[in-house]
């Protein structure tokens, strides 16, 4: 996949110049006149560097930078600046650009500063940084304008300890905005502990968040720490919050008010410094409506909010996902799949996605299965038919205006029950849920394996 360039300069011999002399040596340019049609480029076009000139009319290169540091993040950024503008290119670096080259450009060292971002990029040393090579955002992948969004909206709450709610459809990839959070704030040190509360069974959710006592219960054998506890001076993650009691809601709402918890079976108050991140692909305002969920908790929950775009929504995203999972079984599985044909890419991107990253990550997974030990190129053949031939076959799901999600996901479930056989276990394993998730669906739409 050739490397996309964005080179900004007001001067049109040099901006064509540039142009020219990288797509000669296989990189695909775009040119822009300024900072302003820079910016408009970057909302239609997705990029893996820019390269803006210091001194230009209508927007300079530093304004150019700092938007693009607001609102572009993962965005690599070269500043070309003057020989008397050293100055300038420290500035330049302190606001996130990751080199300078300064004027009048020599090709080959442009072209060495240009190449030393992709070769560290693509060629890590070490095997185990051959996946951290995809990487835009920590472990995030995707260039798009909604991804660089949610980058800069992770940016903005991690240094604080407000609770976020990251809100998206299912496989949409919740827990790693969760990580990111993490990662970039000042409890990056301390313990980052993950709960999918949809997997637990309502009986043993207090149990598990809050810890037991020995005989609190049938099967207490021990005294347990829950995972307040263990998240103490770092972050909790509460996956699927929309699948918790409303007893539990009483619970987590005293304790984000006092920040103590009891463990199960005792009245001893423990003292907990967490912060606490949510997610749901539920509509929480209607489950209060419902009586479901308590508003009171919504509100101290929802204090911030991410919301993760479903993949139909960032379709320029799929090549990088796609290499990103290709390599990550290649080393899984000891293939040499170095490529996608064109079409490859094509089919993949034409494709709607209901299961969104989850079920992208599943069908590479098949496709470089499909592809065998010797293929060194995944082709369209190689592609799932539900995939390549969406509105073929008996039963697939086909995407058309007016088709509610909630129908798409039902077919989905029902399609994947046939295909396992009925076994909910495997099920809900191959659509990346909880296997109470899965019940909770199969309630919902009325589905009964055993007459499938």
């Amino acid at each position: 996949m050739k490397p996309r360039i964005l080179i900004v300069d007001d001067d049109e011999n040099h901006r064509i110049g540039m142009m020219t002399l990288l797509e000669e040596e296989g990189f695909e340019v775009v040119g822009a006149a300024n900072g302003r049609e820079g910016i408009a480029v970057l909302d239609q076009e997705t990029f893996d560097l820019v390269v803006t000139d210091y001194r230009m009319n209508e927007m300079d290169g530093m304004k150019f930078l700092k938007h693009l540091q607001a609102n572009f993040p993962a965005l690599k950024v070269i500043m070309v600046t003057g020989y008397g503008s050293i100055e300038h290119a420290v500035e330049a670096m302190q606001e996130g650009a990751i080199n300078y080259i300064t004027k009048p450009v020599k090709p080959q060292k442009l072209i060495a500063a240009i190449k030393n971002v992709f070769e560290t990029e693509e060629e890590p040393d070490d095997v185990s940084d051959r996946l951290q090579s995809f990487y835009h955002f920590h472990q995030l992948v995707g260039r798009s304008k909604p991804m660089q969004q949610v980058y800069a909206r992770i940016q903005e709450v991690a240094e604080t300890d407000v609770p976020v709610m990251i809100l998206g459809e299912s496989g949409t990839g919740k827990e790693l905005v969760a990580r990111a959070i993490h990662d970039l704030s000042s409890r990056k040190g301390s313990p980052f502990v993950a709960v999918n509360t949809g997997a637990i069974p309502g009986e043993l959710i207090a149990s598990e968040l809050f810890g037991h006592l020995k005989g609190a219960f049938t099967g207490a054998i021990a005294d347990k720490k829950g995972k307040f506890e263990e998240a103490h001076g770092g972050t909790l993650f509460l996956d699927e919050i929309g699948t918790m009691s409303l007893p539990v809601q009483i619970s987590l709402l005293r304790v984000l008010e006092t920040q103590v918890i009891e463990r199960v079976g005792s009245n001893r108050p423990i003292q907990v410094d967490v912060r606490i991140i949510t997610a749901t692909n539920e509509n929480i305002q209607q489950m209060i409506a419902q009586g479901k969920f308590r508003e009171d908790l919504y509100y101290r929950l929802n204090v911030f909010t991410i919301e993760l775009p479903p993949l139909r929504e960032r379709k320029t995203d799929i090549p990088y996902l796609a290499h990103y999972y290709r390599e990550m079984f290649n080393l899984q599985l000891k293939r040499r799949v170095r490529d996608f044909d064109p079409e490859a890419i094509r089919i993949l991107q034409n494709y709607h996605w209901p299961g969104n990253v989850r079920e992208f990550r599943n069908v590479i997974l098949r496709s470089v299965l499909a592809a065998g030990k010797k293929a060194s190129l995944i082709r369209p053949s190689h592609i799932p038919d539900e995939v390549r031939k969406p509105a073929l076959g008996k039963g697939s799901i086909v995407f058309q205006p007016g088709v509610s999600l909630a129908e798409v996901e039902r077919k989905m479930i029902i399609e994947t029950l046939k295909a396992v056989g009925g076994n909910k276990l495997r099920a809900a394993s191959v659509l990346g849920i909880s296997r109470r998730s899965l019940y909770n669906k199969l309630e919902e739409y009325g589905i009964d394996p055993e007459r499938l």
